[in-house]
């Protein structure tokens, strides 16, 4: 895994000091798991409320088989948390069903930190966890990585009601219909975390949202894949605030290669650049703003996006229908597009304060039903 891993180190030794490593640790209220997938789901469906499991260093658990219905592992229907100490929690998909890693119910809090969760493959949603309304979810430091969802959610499921934290992790490689690293319809909150390489059958690629609220920092969304919409990131319910971050180099076989957005997302010291729409109708390389999405972009960079699809393909940077967009120190620079404009195309007037529009090709906004202040052609 690629993050520093230090936040079990301390569990692991106070466990050895005890004398208890391999049993429950006592006073430290911590139980050594011993390496093995018995071992693991035994402690998992044992653990009293407020546990402390620790898992065997760098060790492998080899799922072969569900333990219950499309889980792989007891469900989590209490606070429990998982130190994994470099850990790998793997679903053997050469031998194994269909099933996910990891459920959290409507009564669980589970805390997760410093492991791999694999090759999950789950029927309807959540490929690597499921969390459902009511339901907390706190993953630190870990990996979700190679897990498909026949539904929503390839890597990460948050459920209506249901709440997450992401931090310092890596959603990766994942696939599912709708949200190919994390579908989200409760409280997210996500820092420092990358969303790459994953895929979409439909839309959102690297993160697909339908309700609640999600704010990001300083993270990635980069190389995610669509075959519909929406590379990067859709927004098609709720609100989404993303800080100090990049949505890069994600590519959409049909509309918006980085961002889709038709609810609230708020674009701040954001950079949305390198993102591609191509095929059919691919228009919106950058960011898409429709059906009333309301778009704002505060001192942040749209640059070197396309839209490369057929003849009605507009806007290499930012496309705008029956919606309404923001542009606060901004800077669109350097997109392109099959048809012109390269830069903005709006089909009304929109805000901007103090940004520029320059440098794309074949024009910035001359061919758009409306030219938007500031615009340099």
């Amino acid at each position: 895994m690629g993050h520093i891993r230090s936040g079990s180190v301390a569990a692991v030794a106070a466990a050895v000091v005890t004398g208890l490593a391999g049993g429950p640790a006592g006073a430290t209220g911590q139980d050594q798991v011993p390496c093995g997938a018995t071992a693991l789901r035994t402690a998992i469906a044992t653990a009293s409320p407020g546990a402390t499991l620790v898992l065997t260093s760098h060790c492998a658990y080899h799922l072969t088989s569900a333990y219950s219905g499309d889980d792989g592992l007891p469900a989590v229907d209490r606070r429990l948390t998982i130190l994994g100490q470099g850990a790998t929690i793997v679903r053997d998909s050469a031998t194994a069903g269909a099933f996910r890693i990891l459920h959290v119910t409507s009564t669980g809090n589970l805390h997760l930190e410093d492991v791999t969760v694999r090759g999950g493959d789950a029927p309807d949603d959540g490929g690597g966890i499921l969390v459902d309304g009511g339901g907390r979810l706190t993953l630190v430091k870990a990996d979700v990585v190679d897990n498909a969802a026949g539904g929503q959610g390839g890597g990460v499921e948050v459920g209506a009601g249901a709440t997450a934290v992401v931090k310092h992790s890596w959603l990766a490689y994942d696939n599912a219909d709708t949200g190919g690293g994390l579908h989200n319809a409760g409280t997210l909150s996500v820092e420092d975390t990358d969303f790459s390489r994953n895929h979409a059958r439909t839309t959102g690629g690297g993160v697909d949202q339908t309700g609640g609220s999600a704010v990001y920092s300083n993270s990635l969304i980069r190389y995610n894949t669509a075959a519909s919409a929406g590379g990067g990131l859709v927004d098609d319910g709720g609100t989404v605030e993303f800080y100090d971050g990049k949505i890069a180099n994600n590519t959409s076989s049909g509309l918006a290669g980085g961002v889709l957005n038709r609810a609230r997302l708020t674009l701040i010291r954001a950079e949305v650049t390198g993102n591609v729409a191509g095929g059919t109708g691919g228009t919106g390389g950058g960011i898409l703003n429709t059906a009333g999405g309301a778009l704002a972009l505060r001192d942040s960079l749209v640059e070197g996006n396309s839209a490369n699809g057929d003849s009605d393909a507009h806007a290499g940077g930012i496309w705008k229908g029956d919606a309404t967009v923001t542009l606060d120190h901004t800077t669109v620079r350097g997109n392109a597009s099959t048809v012109a404009p390269g830069g903005v195309w709006t089909d009304t007037p929109f805000t901007v304060r103090d940004s520029k529009i320059l440098y794309n090709i074949p024009t910035n906004c001359t061919g758009s039903p409306v030219v938007v202040t500031g615009c340099l052609d």
